[in-house]
């Protein structure tokens, strides 16, 4: 499937034997995982831990391109957001992962219903992707917590729109 059109180009020498996999658009999503000010932005939360990576990877342009991409091929776009409530800073039991964002305030909303400060804040989504997030059209799943959307609404989303091929990005998902 070496059929782009566009700048990305598979390697001259890859390390593993070329997939045999075709995207059957239909059938397919972009899905992007934590599409968020803390996660994404210097003025985010984590920056300190992922800044570099997401400047190394020109993260927000590429998700901005993969977003336009498709949105032009027509296929689904879905995102799963993470959130974490007042009652979620009161777990028994937390990771090293957990225990940072908690203490540090990422994702942080005031509660599952509860909008208020929204806007803006570290749990936003990034300016430049809100135009393709908030079209309408795009499937914003439910929350999920710390390491990914197999505990959120996803799949069944995904399965609702016979969608079972998955172009996953975000900050995490390389």
């Amino acid at each position: 499937m070496c059929n782009h059109h566009g700048p990305y180009a598979d390697p001259v020498d890859p390390a593993l034997p070329k997939s045999s996999i075709t995207l059957d658009l239909p059938r397919t999503a972009l899905v992007v995982i934590d599409p968020q000010i803390d996660f994404m932005s210097p003025e985010g939360r984590s920056w300190g831990v992922v800044g570099e990576s997401v400047t190394e990877q020109n993260l927000v342009s590429n998700l901005v391109r993969l977003f336009e991409a498709a949105k032009q091929a027509g296929i689904t776009a879905a995102i799963s957001p993470h959130y974490y409530f007042p009652h979620d800073h009161t777990w028994k039991v937390q990771g090293p992962a957990e225990m940072f964002q908690h203490a540090i305030g990422m994702f942080d909303r005031p509660g599952a219903l509860n909008l208020d400060g929204f806007r803006d804040s570290g749990a936003d989504f990034m300016p430049e992707l809100k135009p393709y997030i908030e079209d309408g059209k795009t499937i914003i799943c439910s929350t999920h917590k710390l390491y990914g959307p197999q505990a959120n609404d996803l799949v069944l989303q995904l399965r609702k729109q016979r969608v079972d091929q998955v172009i996953l990005a975000g900050m995490a998902a390389n």
